[in-house]
C-alpha cells in the first residue's frame, strides 16, 4: 500500500474511533442528564435525544477494527506478528460488546420509557415510567463508562504499542 493511501487509511480509522466512541460518551452524558432530571418528560433536550431509533454515529465502532485490519496487512505487516494489534482488538470486542449488549439495550428501554411517560397521564403508572427510564438511565451510564476505559485502554496500545 502506498504511503498515502496508508496515511488515509490511518486518518479513517481515528475518525472512526473518535466519532464512534466520542457518541458513546454523549449518550453517557444525556443518560446522566436523564437521570437526574426532575421531569425528564418535560426536558426537551432529553426527549431530542432520546428520540426513538438508534445512535447511527456511534455504530461507527465497527468501522475501526475492519480499518486497523486494513492498516495492519496494508502496511509493512511486520506487526501482524507483535501482540500489540491483538490486545487492541480484543479491547475493541469487550467495547463493542459492553456497547452492543448494555448500553444500547437499555437507551432502547430509556427510549420506550420515556416516550410512554410523554404520554402518561396516571400519576402512578408515570412514577413506575419516570423509575423504568432513570434505571435505563443508570445502566447506560455504567456501561458508557466501562466502554470509555476501554477506549482509553486501546488508544494506550496503539500509541505505545508494547
Amino acid at each position: 500500500m502506498s504511503a498515502p493511501a496508508y496515511d488515509v487509511l490511518l486518518l479513517l480509522h481515528i475518525a472512526a474511533a473518535v466519532v464512534g466512541f466520542g457518541a458513546i460518551a454523549v449518550a453517557g452524558l444525556r443518560a446522566r442528564a436523564g437521570r437526574r432530571s426532575a421531569d425528564p418528560a418535560r426536558d426537551v433536550s432529553l426527549r431530542r435525544f432520546f428520540a426513538p431509533g438508534p445512535d447511527r454515529p456511534a455504530r461507527a465502532i465497527f468501522l475501526v477494527p475492519l480499518l486497523g485490519l486494513g492498516l495492519l496487512f496494508g502496511g509493512d505487516r511486520h506487526d501482524v506478528g507483535a501482540a500489540w494489534p491483538w490486545i487492541g482488538l480484543s479491547i475493541w470486542i469487550v467495547a463493542a460488546g459492553l456497547a452492543t449488549g448494555v448500553c444500547w439495550p437499555a437507551e432502547r428501554d430509556a427510549q420506550e420509557a420515556l416516550g410512554l411517560l410523554d404520554r402518561t397521564t396516571d400519576d402512578d403508572g408515570g412514577a413506575v415510567l419516570s423509575t423504568a427510564f432513570r434505571a435505563s438511565c443508570r445502566r447506560m451510564e455504567r456501561s458508557v463508562g466501562w466502554i470509555s476505559i476501554c477506549f482509553l485502554a486501546a488508544v494506550a496500545v496503539m500509541v505505545l504499542q508494547p
